[in-house]
């Protein structure tokens, strides 16, 4: 089963890349969880569609934990450090040795220590732009996903209430149509509607302010809402 199963998706759901902490990788489960446990969602017809989103999850999640059992690390987690490694390997590889007969002509071993070092960290660097660059794929990927995810959950179980002509969020809107613009809220407090680092305030009832970040993007025309 651990072959089998697609531990992209897994990170991409969780919002991770490869290479997290197993302490990050649990409390990024378990905000999944408490997000899409049918306890939250009781009443709703949308029941279905949490409960076999929380079922595919869980059994990722266990297919991750047994992984890391028979390995001690997480899934994908020294692909980059492998890379990385084989570096410096392939340099001595290529490396020529010099006849013994005219040791006059070969470097001194300062010398080519630093030189090794300079290509070593050369190599390094390139690796780790690359892993940067890779890493941030999940997250764009992720983002598509729980939109897709939000809609539909939206169509099936008719919440919202808003005309299908509303696209972005507005002052004065009601909570029914911003959940059919933005979907379920990650946390609610104090009127306060939180989607990542994003939030919406309602006072009354109603949108009243909100802050749309560049690392998770409310549906709005502007960061802030214009005066």
């Amino acid at each position: 089963m651990t072959d089998e199963t697609d531990f992209l998706d897994l990170y991409a759901k969780l919002r991770l890349a490869p290479g997290c902490s197993l302490e990050d990788f649990k409390q990024a489960y378990r905000r999944h969880v408490a997000m899409w446990h049918p306890d939250r969602r009781r009443g709703s017809r949308a029941d279905q569609l949490a409960a076999a989103r929380l079922q595919r999850l869980t059994a990722q999640y266990g297919a991750a934990m047994d992984f890391h059992r028979r390995h001690g690390r997480l899934p994908g987690a020294l692909q980059a450090m492998r890379a990385v490694d084989a570096v410096p390997a392939e340099l001595e590889k290529t490396a020529v040795p010099l006849p013994e007969a005219a040791p006059r002509a070969s470097a001194p071993p300062r010398a080519t220590q630093r030189a090794l070092a300079t290509r070593w960290w050369l190599a390094f660097a390139v690796m780790a732009i690359g892993a940067v660059a890779w890493s941030t794929w999940p997250s764009s990927q992720a983002s598509q996903e729980m939109d897709g995810e939000d809609t539909e959950e939206a169509r099936v179980s008719g919440v919202a209430s808003a005309p299908s002509a509303l696209q972005a969020l507005s002052l004065g809107m009601l909570p029914d149509e911003v959940i059919g613009i933005e979907g379920e809220p990650t946390r609610r407090a104090d009127g306060r509607w939180e989607y990542g680092p994003s939030w919406i305030r309602f006072e009354q009832g109603v949108v009243v302010d909100w802050y749309s970040s560049p690392l998770r993007r409310l549906r709005t025309e502007s960061p802030r809402p214009r005066s």
